[in-house]
This record gives structure tokens, sequence and C-alpha cells, in this order.
């Protein structure tokens, strides 16, 4: 049966910086991928467009979900399809609650959404926190086509980069692990050869 080589957390210091050289890479595509992102809102400028707030909403959304995809690659949120799903629920959802409001006080409408998101997502397995908020941003704000343009790129950015990183940097990560807990695995069953083994006495001593 074949082995899971899974990440797992450092356990020390020195855990810590070793993994810290195979996350440089993911770093700072995450950073490119949000400054990429920050321009789109400013250069439509979105704020203006749907009102004061909605590029935040938009921005932190997607923050914490290339934080997930980029940085921590084997948290259960962190698959393309979960992904990509959650962002197509919660744009869904949000637009059914933005129209809504016309006749139900925002209080309610935000319990429903978040609600319905919540049960969409866990129905579908594509649990996914952060896009939460921009469900609410599409209640909020009324996101129009722009928006919409420009989350869906967003998301595909998203995507396309974190494929690169799984065929580059993630695979190079894993080799390594394999590596070294192969050579683990050979010290282990090295000290056990070196250990004296005795033969099982028989109950009259024999």
């Amino acid at each position: 049966m074949a082995r899971e080589y899974r990440y797992r957390e450092p356990k020390s210091v020195k855990e810590a910086w070793k993994r810290l050289k195979h996350r440089i890479i993911p770093a700072v595509l995450a950073g490119l991928n949000l400054a990429l992102l920050v321009f789109l809102l400013e250069y439509f400028n979105i704020d203006k467009a749907y009102g004061l707030g909605t590029s935040a909403v938009i921005f932190t959304s997607f923050a914490s979900s290339i934080y997930i995809m980029f940085i921590t690659p084997n948290s259960r949120s962190a698959r393309n399809s979960k992904f990509v799903k959650s962002y197509i629920i919660a744009g869904i959802v949000g637009t059914l609650g933005g129209l809504s409001l016309a006749v139900l006080p925002l209080y309610a409408v935000a319990a429903l959404v978040i609600f319905s998101v919540s049960v969409l997502m866990i129905i579908t397995k594509s649990e996914h926190p952060p896009a939460a908020a921009i469900a609410f941003a599409f209640v909020l704000f009324r996101i129009g086509y722009i928006g919409i343009v420009i989350i869906a790129s967003g998301v595909v950015i998203v995507v396309a980069l974190r494929y690169l990183l799984e065929k580059t940097t993630f695979e190079i990560e894993r080799e390594a692990l394999k590596v070294e807990i192969t050579k683990k695995e050979k010290r282990l069953d090295m000290q056990y050869a070196k250990k004296p083994r005795y033969k099982r006495r028989s109950k009259d001593g024999r």
C-alpha cells in the first residue's frame, strides 16, 4: 500500500526555519497576487462603483484565501476544488441575499446568507471559510459585472499559481520529506537490528 506523505507542523524553531525555505517562493507569489488584485480594484475604482468598503471586503477575503492556498497547502480548505466551489457558492448566495434586502431587513439576510453558505459548503465538500466574506460583499454592495469579473479573474489567477506551485515547490518539498522519512526508517531498522535478541523461555525454564 502506497504511503501518503503529508506536511506536518514543525516541532521546533530549527524545523520552522527549515520549512521557511520552502515557503519563500509561495510567499512572493502570494504578495504579487495580492498586488495585482489591489491594482485591479483601484484601476476600476470599485469603491466608487459599488460603495466605500467594497474593495476592502474583497481584498481581505482573497488575502485570507491566498495565505491558505499558498502558505498552508496541506490544510483541508487549501484544495483548488474547494476554493473555486466556495467562491461560486458565495457569489450566488450573496447575490440572492442582496436581492432579498428588498423584503427583509439586513440582519435577517445576514443570518440567512451565512447559514446558506455554510450548509452548501458542507454539502458540496467545499469548506473554504474566507469565501463567506465574498458572499457579504455581494449582499452589502450589490457588486455588478465589473466586480464579478475581477473576483473571477482573482480566482483563476490563484488556481493557476497554486497549480504551478504544486508542480514545483510543493513537489520538491514532498520529495524531500519522502527522503527524510526513508532515512529515519533506515536508521530505526539498523538500531533494531543491532539490539540483542533473546530467546523466549518456556514455562519450564528451558
